[in-house]
């Protein structure tokens, strides 16, 4: 779709990239004339409207050269061309993670500060490697905050069989939009309720949830054919101060390869700080020219953007969210403890823990018969012993002021017998929520639910889902950060 307006034509030079940020409400139509070109790694097809809407920040790439046009119903925010790009990087490190992968699994770990690129170096890297292998790649986000297969404020793992969704730059949208028509979803994910925006606010949970997915992850490379085994971990900013949480990921996800995007300082500190096998490979790789600081604002907006396509869908492919009307008391309700990291770090240090926290290493069993690298199943690990009564408090009686347009976390409670659970009179209310925690974080999301309404009088809730059930899916309901505001 044209609206009518002028076509502008871009000739980009090979091994460059046409960087643009659109405007607010603005619609841009994109279609690749000739050459060849791509998104983050998402190849370009020849004479097919891409449609950007709302406020986008994305560069087109090309390895050979190729000739764009596009129309718009705003002018672009700023729009250049630039021949100062990572291309030639980040193929150099494809081609060596293929070359790795034929020897072992590719387990890799992308780290650095805020607004670095790790995320466009996930993405670009985990296309590239779906289109030169006929097996596909797991691609795992650990960044609370973005909204990436799913709102923010969860931690997801996603196998990837199909291109990622060019007209998004948050990795495809949400469990029910995607490319395609009707509710189609090209990539299904895996997702572990976090509930807080900033994966600092409760590290024992954030800790215990990368723990669950890496084990989740690594049962299904092992239950399936089509699984490459290879794995590329997407990370929030991390710095020295976080190596130990850093360690834990190393760890958990078996990697055995580390790309520190844009900072050697952190590069070194993390040789000095981190115990990793012989063989594992630390790389520093440059940061691109074209990565920008995002503004609250524009995070926020992406935020809500995801949670509207969630429960509404996007334009090629739009849903008639459903109004479920039921009683607060047909729920257990938990919420994330949001915990000052700075006092738990206090702690640690006094305690004498500051250096060395046992509690949140793996134990392997039969070191003698493992190899970290491999990612089978030989060795024999427990799991770390994560503080479970740190993690959620439980609402007893929620109110309005608590439930106000608060987008809920569904969980899976199919094996949970919480009618069991809550009444037992041998345990303490404490031992029945650490028990309960104990479960939660083991299971996955099913979805989210939006409240429109609350009634204190009545104890009534209007819940918004978006596809028509006759009751919830579950009876386990966690009240997230997120807020949403039609």
């Amino acid at each position: 779709m044209d609206f009518g307006l002028d076509r502008i034509t871009v000739e980009i030079p090979a091994f460059s990239e046409w960087r643009v940020e659109t405007s607010k409400s603005s619609t841009m139509t994109l279609q690749l004339e000739s050459g060849t070109a791509e998104i983050f790694g998402t190849e370009l097809s020849p004479n097919i409207s891409y449609v950007f809407n709302d406020s986008m920040k994305f560069a087109v790439a090309t390895y050979q050269g190729c000739k764009i046009s596009y129309t718009t119903t705003h002018s672009v925010d700023s729009e250049y061309i630039s021949d100062e790009t990572i291309l030639k990087q980040i193929l150099n490190l494809h081609y060596a993670i293929e070359n790795l992968a034929k020897n072992k699994r590719s387990r890799i770990l992308i780290v650095g500060p805020k607004d670095c690129g790790k995320t466009s170096m996930a993405r670009t890297l985990t296309s590239y490697a779906l289109k030169t292998s006929e097996k596909q790649p797991f691609l795992i986000n650990l960044n609370p905050k973005l909204p990436h297969f799913s709102i923010s404020s969860q931690l997801t793992a996603v196998k990837v069989h199909d291109s990622l969704d060019a007209e998004s730059t948050t990795l495809g949208e949400t469990f029910t939009t995607g490319p395609g028509t009707g509710i189609y979803r090209s990539q299904i994910p895996l997702v572990k309720n976090f509930g807080l925006e900033n994966f600092d606010e409760n590290l024992e949970l954030y800790r215990c949830l990368i723990s669950e997915l890496a084990e989740v992850v690594e049962s299904k490379i092992s239950a399936s054919s089509t699984d490459s085994g290879t794995v590329i971990v997407d990370t929030p900013p991390l710095n020295v101060s976080n190596w130990k949480l850093i360690q834990h990921i190393v760890d958990s996800f078996h990697i055995n390869l580390i790309l520190v995007v844009g900072n050697e300082r952190l590069l070194v500190d993390l040789r000095k700080k981190l115990t990793l096998p012989e063989d594992l490979s630390m790389i520093k790789m440059p940061r691109s020219s074209g990565c920008i600081e995002k503004e609250p604002k524009y995070e926020r907006d992406l935020q809500q953007r995801a949670i509207r396509q969630y429960f509404y869908g996007v334009e090629r492919s739009q849903l008639n969210p459903y109004t479920l009307h039921c009683s607060i008391k047909d729920f257990v309700f938990l919420k994330p403890l949001q915990v000052d990291s700075t006092v738990t770090d206090f702690l640690d240090f006094i305690s004498g823990d500051a250096e060395d926290d046992d509690s949140i290493r793996p134990k392997v069993e039969d070191e003698d018969d493992y190899d970290p690298l491999k990612g089978n199943s030989s060795k024999v690990v427990s799991k770390p012993n994560f503080k479970y009564d740190s993690m959620f408090e439980r609402v007893s009686d929620p109110k309005e002021m608590d439930l106000a347009n608060v987008i809920l976390s569904i969980i899976d409670d199919t094996s949970i017998d919480l009618v069991k659970l809550m009444t037992n009179t041998k345990s303490s209310d404490q031992e029945k929520l650490i028990e309960l925690t104990k479960q939660v974080v083991s299971k996955s999301v099913l979805g989210f639910a939006y409240v429109a309404g609350c009634d204190d009088a009545t104890g009534k809730l209007k819940l918004l889902i978006p596809s028509p059930v006759s009751s919830m899916p579950g009876k386990i309901l966690i009240i997230t950060q997120m807020r949403y505001h039609e």
